[in-house]
């Protein structure tokens, strides 16, 4: 589904040459919860644009669902990225002004798709996050746990090939944190591909698995399975 191989992104000025990510391999399979873990600086951030689309890496090979991104232009980037790849923020990126229903509509009508299918499709989302009653509210009526499953139904909405879950529970407190935790788990046993990226190692305890970065490379060992108990701590890596 997701395949880098000997990925590396190199940021250029006149005077510095950074290497965010080196030689970095990595597959990752239909149906899985993985997390991407590791210090400020050592990566995931570039890794998250990279396979979300919004970069483009300097050397090595990225196939999604078995396309070369790199030979991609901006429009078919574009346009993959909207059909196969859902995004939760940390800051969760609601439009203020459109209410819930409309926000998880903006993704739909770049794909031209008519009213009638994304009514039911939007009414489906909002039901599995257990808010369709609130749809004409706007982001500011509810809670940022609230703000958060509003996210997570935009990023399903359009039935992504997986979703890229940049720190999802970063601006929550423990209790919504938990909460929001747990119905990720629920929409990946569903069979939803789910990669978040997260500083919180007790939340990569709760993934199927871990990988960790460290000054762009995956450390070694670079893939660990962790256990889906909630109380389990995540092997050392």
């Amino acid at each position: 589904m997701l395949k880098m191989t000997d990925v590396s992104k190199v940021f250029r000025t006149e005077l510095v040459e950074t290497h965010a990510l080196s030689d970095f391999s990595l597959t990752i399979d239909e149906g899985e919860f993985v997390t991407i873990t590791g210090p400020s600086g050592c990566g995931k951030t570039t890794f998250l644009n990279i396979a979300g689309l919004l970069e483009t890496h300097t050397s090595g090979e990225y196939l999604l669902d078995g396309t070369d991104v790199l030979s991609l232009n901006d429009y078919q980037r574009a346009k993959l990225r909207n059909q196969k790849i859902g995004f939760i923020f940390q800051s969760f990126n609601l439009m203020p002004d459109l209410n819930l229903f409309d926000n998880i509509d903006v993704p739909l009508r770049y794909r031209g798709m008519k009213s009638a299918e994304r009514k039911e499709r939007i009414e489906a989302a909002l039901e599995s996050v257990g808010l369709l009653a609130r749809k004409k509210h706007v982001p500011s009526q509810l809670s940022g746990g609230q703000q958060q499953r509003i996210a997570i139904a935009r990023a399903l909405v359009g039935e992504p090939l997986f979703l890229l879950a940049d720190e999802p529970t970063g601006n929550l407190d423990s209790n919504t944190a938990q909460g929001v935790l747990e119905l990720l788990q629920e929409i990946n046993e569903a069979g939803t591909t789910i990669i978040m990226v997260t500083h919180d190692q007790e939340l990569a305890s709760r993934s199927k698995r871990n990988i960790h970065i460290l000054d762009g490379r995956i450390s070694s060992p670079a893939l660990t399975t962790v256990s889906s108990e909630p109380q389990a701590a995540a092997a050392s890596i």
